[in-house]
């Protein structure tokens, strides 16, 4: 059995379980759903970065383990990988992920990432999609850096997840609302929607170099794009604070038939839409 995070650690900052998402089954397949759109960014960040065989590498925020698990293919049977995150549930996915592929050097558990980490040095640590939902993440990654040796990659991703962000093309009514939505429940929970640009700043108040950046994003359209029910999860994670903010009703947003409808309306307009931008940055520490 994998033991929990224990005493023998160093303390981070704590942080607040005010993941906006929940923490659902359903929650579990937005991740999933999440990486076979995002996944090829996140593989090129790790690749820019220099994550190499024989590494060892600290993903926080594990979640489903998509991060950890596509770390642990490039570091190899040589290195190691060890995902931690607060959820105990997902991390029964991402473990059963891991013997599923046959991913040994693939490790996980449970604990706050503000709280305690193993008591060793890494070569690199990793996250995606973390940063946005922290209080202080400056704090935060100045203390995850201070496991990192001297010379190892701190390399992190997080979203702009502003209106400018989301596009449809051309303009079509139900992904305008559902954008809405989106980002209404947003300004309202805890979380940073411009983290992605705001990790350069980030980086430098966590004694960090300046960090490489760039933006990606997944674009589609068509009756087969996976982005109909990626959206139609996210808002399906959302809604629980979609009827407490009294953003929309539950007839209106209709999760059942929602990605249907996303579709049916990209697929009649021969149109196109963007989720948001995703920002990577890297750099190493001196």
């Amino acid at each position: 059995m994998e033991r929990k995070l224990g005493t023998a650690a160093h303390h981070l900052p704590s942080t607040d379980d005010s993941y906006m998402m929940g923490r659902s089954e359903a929650e579990t397949r937005r991740l999933i759903a999440q990486s076979r759109l995002y996944g090829s960014f996140t593989r090129r960040l790790l690749q820019e970065a220099g994550i190499a065989k024989g590494m060892r590498v600290l993903d926080v925020g594990s979640g489903a383990g998509d991060v950890a698990l596509m770390a642990a293919e490039m570091v190899g049977p040589a290195g190691r990988v060890l995902g931690v995150d607060q959820n105990p549930e997902v991390l029964k996915t991402a473990r059963a992920r891991a013997r599923a592929a046959g991913l040994t050097n693939a490790k996980f558990l449970q604990g706050d990432i503000g709280a305690v980490v193993p008591d060793e040095d890494f070569d690199a640590v990793v996250g995606r999609l973390v940063l946005m939902y922290l209080p202080d993440p400056a704090e935060v990654l100045r203390a995850l850096t201070r496991k990192v040796r001297p010379g190892g990659i701190v390399a992190f991703q997080d979203f702009d997840q502003t209106p400018r962000s989301l596009v449809a093309h051309p303009r079509m009514p139900l992904w305008e609302r559902f954008f809405e939505w989106v980002t209404a429940v947003a300004e309202k929970a805890p979380v940073d929607q411009e983290m992605g640009y705001k990790l350069f700043d980030t980086y430098l108040k966590a004694g960090l170099p300046a960090p490489k950046m760039e933006v990606n994003s997944p674009v589609g359209g068509g009756p087969n794009w996976a982005g109909y029910e990626y959206a139609a999860e996210t808002l399906r994670s959302m809604l629980p604070l979609v009827l407490k903010f009294g953003i929309a009703t539950a007839e209106e947003v209709e999760i059942e038939t929602l990605a249907k409808r996303l579709r049916a309306e990209c697929v009649a307009n021969h149109g196109v839409a963007k989720p948001p931008d995703m920002v990577s940055a890297w750099a190493l520490k001196p």
